[in-house]
């Protein structure tokens, strides 16, 4: 009879115990996949993106070639990082769209600027020059315009979210930028760790900035020392931008396109324009 009691207890215990660990291991199973499918949405690559070209705007694009000379001047090495000037434009959207998802996407696009067409349209100014975590160099716009620029930001973002879209924004947190560590380029050169980090200790995840792009370490082919070359505010500090920040662009032309090059045009694949009243 004990020795009943003895096998029924032991059975028990060990039913107990191989419940409890297939708990354990659905429990961790799940969360690890939740974290991977949290972690492919945030770092899926941005594909499409929307902005205003500047091309046809002759004197800003000679001043931000100018701007482009400057910081190589003062360190050779970012020479590739420049934007070419057939390319320059103010982003507004970056999209990871999929394949099934691209003519839904042109009808987000299509939408949104049936309403943006319906706001009052106003020039748009220069600030002055900053970077995303010393990767991108960009140009920021003065309060009214981004004001402006936010507006029609906000329309176009509304509508792509409606649809399922997947917007990538272009800055990080405090805690994201905290994890990088910023080193000089070379060995004769400081790193300015305070200011390596403009316009991301107060951002949000969710932040949008609307933003001139000039310079992108991303266009580096080689690896330098196992990492790309960091464009530092030293670069960039003196550079003169009055010509460019008493500049008055009118909007005429809102683009939806696809990051790649189009080698018949050294243009991005334009998927859809719209021009502006």
């Amino acid at each position: 009879m004990n020795i009943r009691k003895g096998i029924f207890n032991f059975l028990t215990l060990q039913n107990t115990i191989v419940h409890r660990n297939y708990f354990r291991n659905f429990t961790q199973s799940s969360k690890q996949h939740m974290l991977r499918e949290h972690n492919k949405m945030k770092n899926a690559r941005a594909n499409y993106f929307i902005c205003i070209p500047l091309s046809s705007h002759k004197t800003v694009v000679e001043e931000l070639v100018q701007v482009q000379n400057h910081v190589i001047g003062k360190y050779d090495m970012l020479k590739e990082c420049a934007i070419e000037k057939n390319k320059f434009h103010i982003s507004l959207l970056i999209l990871h769209i999929k394949k099934s998802q691209l003519e839904t996407s042109k009808e987000a696009f299509h939408d949104a600027m049936h309403e943006i067409k319906k706001i009052t349209h106003q020039p748009i100014s220069f600030d002055k020059l900053e970077t995303f975590r010393n990767d991108v160099l960009y140009l920021g716009l003065k309060e009214s315009s981004q004001n402006y620029i936010m507006n029609i930001i906000t329309l176009l973002r509304n509508s792509f979210i409606r649809r399922g879209i997947q917007i990538v924004t272009n800055s990080r947190s405090a805690k994201d930028d905290a994890k990088k560590k910023i080193l000089p380029n070379s060995l004769t050169e400081k790193a300015n760790v305070t200011s390596s980090i403009i316009n991301t200790s107060k951002d949000k995840e969710e932040h949008i900035t609307p933003h001139l792009t000039i310079m992108k370490n991303s266009y580096v082919r080689k690896i330098y020392a196992n990492r790309k070359p960091l464009i530092f505010p030293d670069y960039y500090a003196d550079v003169n931008l009055s010509k460019l920040q008493n500049e008055n662009v009118i909007l005429n032309k809102i683009q939806f396109l696809e990051m790649d090059t189009d080698l018949s045009t050294l243009y991005y694949r334009v998927i859809a324009e719209c021009d502006l009243p």
